[in-house]
């Protein structure tokens, strides 16, 4: 989607990137090799072009093409960008991020997971998070992200942060985390089955008085929610693919998204 994009050039609107689309404009390259366009003079044609050629010699640098595209269209970076995405999810004893803490951070690329414990070697996931190109979250933009930098304030804004929890009310999924999982067919192990974060409260609280059990099924829980955040971004840049291309919104199951 990154290479259809054309929104990063002066002036071009979401209006006549649709209408690029419609004339036959695929992509950067059938941009570059048009000697017309309709509704393009040919010297304004001729200065995008320029631009367009300066976004492709920097196409591998995200930051540059993230100061360029618009925050609301940051999504269109994930599939061509993939290699460099953090799945983040964390936990909290529950209390507000001025008085409360941080009792576990999960993060994953997609495929491997890795839990860091309060007590044990929750800070060793910071660099990790602070060297993100592209952050994954749900909720992370009024939950996670603000808990994380109130506890650690030297804590980068990633280059991009991908918040399923807007990007999915864009296709028409809303609720939490748990509700959109399972209106997409997606399940999760019986231990973890119904467990939510109240719950997971709960279980930290058992753990701090020696129940060992409690924080292996806390980390289960939290393994659940990073990787499937994986599942939920495919799903959530295929429909807005989908839908800014076509207009239609995609059927509502992962395995039509994906």
């Amino acid at each position: 989607m990154i290479y259809r994009t054309f929104l990063h050039l002066p002036g071009v609107s979401e209006r006549e990137e649709r209408h690029l689309w419609r004339v036959g404009v695929e992509d950067w390259w059938d941009f570059l090799t048009a000697e017309r366009l309709p509704g393009f003079s040919r010297r304004r044609l001729s200065h995008l072009k320029e631009s367009l050629r300066l976004t492709l010699a920097f196409h591998d640098d995200l930051i540059f093409l993230s100061r360029l595209i618009p925050r609301t269209h940051h999504w269109r970076l994930f599939k061509a960008y993939r290699s460099r995405v953090l799945f983040l999810d964390i936990e909290t004893n529950g209390l507000h991020r001025e008085q409360g803490e941080i009792t576990l951070i999960g993060i994953s690329d997609g495929t491997f997971y890795r839990p860091f414990v309060a007590g044990e070697n929750l800070e060793e996931a910071l660099p990790i998070i602070a060297s993100a190109h592209i952050l994954v979250t749900f909720g992370g933009s009024f939950f996670d992200l603000p808990f994380l930098r109130a506890k650690y304030p030297w804590l980068p804004e990633p280059p991009v942060h991908l918040d399923l929890c807007y990007l999915l009310r864009r296709l028409g999924l809303r609720g939490g985390l748990k509700r959109i999982e399972k209106r997409l067919g997606l399940s999760r192990p019986e231990e973890v089955e119904g467990l939510d974060g109240y719950q997971a409260v709960r279980l930290w609280q058992k753990y701090r008085r020696g129940n060992d059990k409690a924080l292996e099924r806390l980390i289960l829980y939290n393994k659940e929610d990073v990787l499937n955040l994986s599942y939920l971004a495919e799903f959530a840049y295929e429909g807005l693919s989908q839908l800014v291309l076509t207009g239609q919104r995609p059927a509502l199951t992962v395995s039509s998204g994906l």
